[in-house]
């Protein structure tokens, strides 16, 4: 058989047309259809490419991690490189050219039609990194020369001590160019990790394993990796209003003036501690909630003894370390009740009002309210008492009025 020079040369000329091409469509994008089983960790891995460059060329979410969905597998930038360094090797042609272009410009339109329908789509969850945080909608405002927590809580309709509850503030000092959190739209959450169980989560977001099970209408303490768990609700106005919870206007002022009058310096600390307690009558509930615009159990018997000048740690379950143990019988007004709603530790808790009645911020209610120890709800779940308060009235029908 006789090999004709034209031959080799068309033959060379396949094969490196060959390779061209093959090494374009490494620097490409692809298109890949996910399977049972997948995650962005697990995708990366193996098309060797970085999460964050899937999550950012899919904007990757609990949705669109369904089995059959499709998404665009951005090129492998290390591999880009080598295939750039191996063409300039080999030199490049105006066909070469050309095949690159068009391959370019398929992944491009590839990636464009991927992209079109999940604008507006959440950011993806990162089984790593994942933490609590707030939906996206939250307001913010950024501090500008002259602002003050004052001025900043006016604009938006706050008191100061909400806006430093809302961003965790100890100072009232702002520091020009600070983003400060003015409005919450959403619950926080959190994405269940390896390890993880629901007393873990409670305990590192300071709030009752009972309360989070609630929230999340878990009938088991079992969790799975990447489940979702809300970390507070959200109050509505309109329906607080119509059980009737009211958020007080001017609190601080409130006591201030109260804490003033004679009448209250007359009383002991212990009906003095109650006084501060019906001032927070019929405020909203709120899971994990600190401040005035919505509380949990464990939050407002905090702020209660705190307006005493006593603190107290922010859990029911740490709250029950402290004091001296009191048994139902040797109540009196002014000492902390507890139960065991869910959990085997201490998981809800109020302030004994006297005759059987505590208050406390009703998870059930949705409010702070009144309810009787004799309730066979809490009268099977009661674990005991714990007496903060050593100067009292020992005749527990000595109580507030009710007005």
């Amino acid at each position: 058989m006789i090999i004709r020079g034209s031959d080799i040369v068309k033959a060379a000329a396949a094969l490196i047309a060959f390779f061209v091409i093959a090494g374009t469509q490494a620097d490409a994008s692809v298109e890949y259809t996910i399977r049972k089983g997948d995650n962005p960790s697990r995708i990366a891995k193996k098309f060797k490419v970085s999460v964050k460059a899937i999550v950012d060329e899919n904007g990757l979410s609990e949705k669109n991690m369904m089995p059959g969905t499709r998404i665009t597998i951005p090129a492998n930038k290390n591999s880009s490189g080598k295939n750039a360094s191996a063409h300039k090797a080999s030199g490049k042609t105006a066909c070469r050219k050309g095949k690159k272009e068009n391959g370019n410009k398929r992944a491009k339109d590839t990636t464009a039609r991927i992209k079109t329908g999940q604008e507006n789509k959440p950011e993806a969850v990162n089984e790593k990194t994942a933490s609590a945080k707030p939906l996206s909608g939250d307001i913010y405002h950024v501090v500008k020369k002259g602002d003050t927590i004052a001025s900043v809580s006016r604009k938006y309709s706050l008191t100061a001590e909400e806006l430093k509850e809302l961003n965790k503030l100890k100072s009232s000092k702002l520091k020009k160019g600070r983003k400060l959190l003015v409005k919450r739209i959403g619950p926080k959450t959190y994405i269940v990790k390896k390890g993880d169980n629901i007393w873990r989560i409670a305990r590192k977001f300071e709030v009752d394993a009972d309360d989070l099970m609630e929230l999340n209408e878990m009938s088991s303490s079992e969790l799975k990796v990447g489940q979702k768990l809300f970390l507070e609700e959200v109050v509505d106005q309109s329906s607080a209003e119509s059980i009737g919870a009211v958020v007080p206007k001017n609190f601080e002022e409130e006591i201030r003036k109260v804490s003033e009058t004679q009448e209250f310096k007359e009383k002991d600390e212990p009906n003095k501690l109650i006084t501060f307690a019906r001032k927070l009558m019929n405020i909203p509930y709120k899971f994990g909630g600190n401040s005035i615009l919505g509380i949990d159990c464990s939050g407002y018997v905090k702020k209660v003894y705190g307006l005493l000048g006593v603190e107290l740690p922010r859990t029911a379950r740490e709250q029950f370390k402290e004091g001296e143990a009191i048994d139902m019988d040797e109540l009196s007004v002014g000492d902390l009740v507890f139960f065991r709603t869910y959990a085997s530790f201490p998981s809800h808790v109020g302030i004994y009002l006297g005759n059987n009645l505590f208050i406390h911020a009703s998870s059930k209610g949705k409010k702070v309210t009144i309810d009787s120890l004799e309730t066979p709800y809490y009268l099977k779940r009661f674990i005991g008492g714990k007496r903060l308060l050593t100067e009292r009235e020992h005749d527990d029908t000595e109580l507030e009025s009710s007005s």
